[in-house]
């Protein structure tokens, strides 16, 4: 019997040591591109200077107007719209912390935030997106969005300064 049982527990651990490997590759595929650092209501609390009514203006692309509503400690709810008086919604986002981790959606595309500070947020593209947003506060009436899409050496990059308009 012990000769047995040993012979099973070397077996078991070769097993596992074979596994060991997969199990680290399949974590890595699973969590590739979602971000994974940990964030809390004091985090999103730090996304409160985006309460207020906003103007989008770009170089290289339409402007656009938006009203940011802070619902609770978790939720800011956007509206978009396609003209500077906001009489005429074009579309609605919500940015939301759930389970340790501060989301941004807009119609059906989701992002996930990398970075949250008093500077800004950072969000990679998770879901029906290829682009990554960069919001960088610049004062409490002013800041900027970055979204960069395609490839190194390809990529298109828009900027639009965001200016405060409205409570």
């Amino acid at each position: 019997m012990p000769y047995c049982s040993t012979t099973l527990i070397r077996i078991s651990l070769a097993a596992s040591a074979a596994l060991v490997p997969l199990s680290r590759a399949s974590a890595q595929v699973s969590t590739r591109g979602q971000p994974t650092t940990p964030f809390a209501v004091a985090d999103f609390g730090r996304l409160r200077w985006l309460q207020g009514s906003w103007a989008g203006t770009s170089d290289d692309a339409r402007d656009f107007y938006e009203k940011c509503h802070i619902v609770n400690d978790t939720t800011i709810e956007i509206t978009y719209y396609g003209d500077p008086t906001f009489s005429q919604p074009t579309g609605t986002g919500r940015l939301y912390l759930s389970v340790g981790r501060i989301f941004h959606t807009m119609g059906p595309g989701r992002w996930g935030a990398t970075h949250v500070g008093g500077d800004g947020v950072y969000f990679v593209p998770e879901v029906n997106s290829q682009t990554s947003l960069s919001w960088n506060r610049v004062s409490n009436n002013e800041w900027t969005a970055t979204l960069r899409s395609g490839f190194v050496g390809r990529e298109r990059v828009i900027v639009y300064h965001m200016r405060r308009t409205g409570p």
